[in-house]
């Protein structure tokens, strides 16, 4: 399937059913780390599971309302980025991504989401992308920081996750704002 190469050792790769067994195989690995913020992880509690999630993003991709990708990094699954949310009356998205514990601090999400943000103001000819991280996970915030995002607000007790309230960050860059960064 598609897969768009960000450099020589990061790319990404439309999602697909063959990933459905690596993907597992990570997010049960990963179980601990990944549950502190994402919701969904205590729902995949099997291959199956991980399936079911592909195939409903196959279908909001046929129904162009968001593409995922599986991020490679030296041709292995480390984790997922997608563009998500389309709102295609303001041509805006929202990303969302997720890295695997053994391979933070390599910088292999920073490129995965400028690789996504270029191919959504690129490509997909998106005019906004937003960004949103929970107020206390300060890596996952650092990502649209460190990109050049500007804070635009905060939904406070956005995000139930294991019977805990996190106020989510809401981080947002226009299409002009990437040119200027990206000259």
């Amino acid at each position: 399937m598609f897969e768009y190469k960000i450099n020589k050792e990061v790319s990404l790769k439309l999602e697909d059913y063959t990933d459905s067994k690596g993907l597992f195989d990570l997010v049960d690995s990963s179980r601990s780390h990944l549950s502190e913020w994402l919701s969904w992880v205590d729902k995949i509690q099997t291959e199956n599971d991980i399936k079911e999630s592909i195939r409903r993003d196959l279908i909001d991709f046929s129904k162009q309302e968001g593409m995922y990708f599986v991020i490679l990094y030296k041709g292995e699954i480390v984790g997922t980025v997608g563009l998500k949310y389309f709102q295609w009356d303001v041509k805006s998205a929202e990303i969302g991504y997720w890295l695997a514990p053994d391979y933070l601090g390599k910088g292999i999400m920073t490129e995965a989401v400028k690789g996504v943000m270029a191919y959504g103001f690129d490509y997909v000819s998106l005019d906004k992308i937003e960004i949103w991280a929970a107020e206390e996970n300060l890596k996952s915030r650092s990502i649209p920081e460190r990109l050049g995002f500007v804070q635009e607000g905060m939904r406070r007790n956005n995000e139930l996750i294991k019977g805990t309230y996190h106020t989510m960050m809401i981080y947002g860059m226009l299409k002009s704002e990437w040119k200027t960064v990206n000259s």
